[in-house]
């Protein structure tokens, strides 16, 4: 949270958000606890006592029906403990010199500070005030910093170096992310205190705006597969900013596309339409417009668009035919033949067409290069999704079991949730041998691993 926000105890944030008073929260948990059987009598001021931090936590039973109420998941309340799992948002900086800046100086704060890093799985900005920095981004001008920043010069050199180290580490966290971690966030941290410190021209100042958006955007993908979705958006926004100062509206479309596959993924597909229509309307790469299809069709199949989705999906095979390395930006340039498959794969399995599904996904299966690791474990998991619907139990076994070493391997927490949930949704027909067997391996497996 913001300073401003440090005097106010998230859940006070949250009530007021909700509009409920004291009392009216007390009478919400007796009403939810009387549906459970509970005989619990809470009023205003137990409820002044945890807001004030009198009451350190409210115990187990009060906690799990705030989150009842709140709509979290109880794993999440006992993962993150209090007050962390409560939903508290922040809101977002605007796009004028200094509200970069500021969106700058939190992240360098974060990779400072690791262990003050902020550990909520959710979102840090809520969907509305999402859809809003989206607006803000396409139509404010990115204007020239005020005013001379004191400190050493970025001479040619330099700010090439970065530029080259941006581009080789984008290209190494698409197949080593876990060992990327930290040379990642040197680079970030390198280029904010540049940015803050140095002396440096118009078009340096771009530059450096720059390769601090492709660094930030880097590090958000990295946060965004260990789970940590607050992280991951507080990265990609900070990433936002810096791409529009630098005048990139290419790198911010991509950005925004990122954001938008994180509110796909959280189930918020209505959030993540509108982010992509805003990046459309900005990028001009037909690579890079593919990838932004693909994620509508993605977020219009999440809601259940059958005729958007085909129209998308359609779309963005035909621009990514259009395409050539000389028009594709550096982070779509992974951008393939077998994302478009994989992608249409996992779009028809949300829309019920289990059969369709399946060939196009074992098309993108075939195509992906093998440094694809990541996405390959969730392409299998899709996979064994749609054996499972087929009724193909040893094939949905088969698949699920080479997914899952797949996504042990990556060590990536988004690829091994998912997998997981494959998992948990084939194993319960155990009349099948294979099924035992995947069973019996994912027990042993997955508690050694944690």
């Amino acid at each position: 949270m913001r300073a401003a926000r440090l005097e106010q105890h998230p859940l006070t944030y949250v009530r007021h958000r909700l509009g409920w008073s004291m009392e009216r929260l007390a009478r919400e948990l007796h009403l939810a606890a009387a549906r459970h059987g509970m005989i619990l009598n809470p009023d205003r001021d137990r409820v002044y006592k945890w807001e004030s931090g009198r009451v350190h936590a409210p115990d187990d039973d009060y906690q799990m029906l705030l989150a009842e109420l709140l709509g979290v998941d109880q794993e999440m309340v006992q993962s993150m403990g209090w007050p962390w799992w409560l939903p508290a948002y922040d809101a977002p900086h605007s796009f004028e010199p200094n509200g970069t800046r500021a969106v700058l100086r939190e992240v360098l704060v974060a990779l400072q500070h690791p262990q003050r890093s902020d550990r909520r799985a959710f979102l840090a900005v809520g969907a509305a005030a999402l859809a809003g920095v989206a607006q803000q981004w396409a139509t404010v001008e990115p204007g020239r910093l005020h005013g001379a920043l004191h400190g050493r010069r970025v001479d040619s050199t330099l700010l090439a170096w970065l530029e080259t180290r941006t581009d080789e580490l984008r290209t190494m966290t698409n197949t080593n992310a876990p060992e990327c971690t930290d040379l990642v966030h040197s680079l970030l941290r390198t280029s904010i205190r540049l940015l803050d410190s140095a002396v440096y021209d118009h078009a340096t100042e771009r530059r450096l705006h720059q390769v601090t958006a492709s660094a930030a955007q880097c590090a958000g993908w990295l946060h965004f597969d260990q789970g940590e979705h607050a992280a991951a958006q507080k990265h990609w926004i900070a990433a936002l900013h810096a791409a529009h100062i630098g005048a990139d509206r290419d790198l911010g479309a991509g950005i925004l596309s990122d954001l938008s596959y994180l509110a796909t993924w959280l189930d918020l597909p209505t959030t993540a339409v509108t982010l992509l229509e805003t990046a459309q309307s900005q990028t001009r790469s037909p690579a890079a417009r593919a990838l932004l299809h693909l994620r509508r069709a993605g977020a219009l199949a999440a809601g259940g668009d059958e005729r958007g989705t085909s129209r998308a999906l359609i779309t963005a095979e035909t621009d990514l035919d259009r395409a050539h390395p000389g028009t594709t930006p550096a982070w779509a340039s992974w951008m393939s033949p077998a994302d478009v498959a994989i992608d249409s794969g996992r779009c028809w399995l949300s829309l019920g067409r289990p059969r369709t599904a399946q060939e196009s996904l074992s098309q993108g299966v075939a195509l992906l290069p093998a440094s694809r690791e990541r996405t390959r474990s969730l392409a299998l998991a899709y996979r064994a999704e749609t054996s499972l619907a087929r009724h193909d139990l040893d094939a949905a076994a088969a698949d699920a079991h080479t997914a899952l070493d797949t996504a042990l391997a990556t060590g990536a927490s988004r690829c091994i949730t998912l997998v997981r949930t494959a998992v948990d949704h084939i194993t319960p027909h155990r009349s099948n041998s294979a099924v035992t067997t995947l069973h019996d391996y994912a027990q042993a497996t997955l508690h050694t691993a944690g």
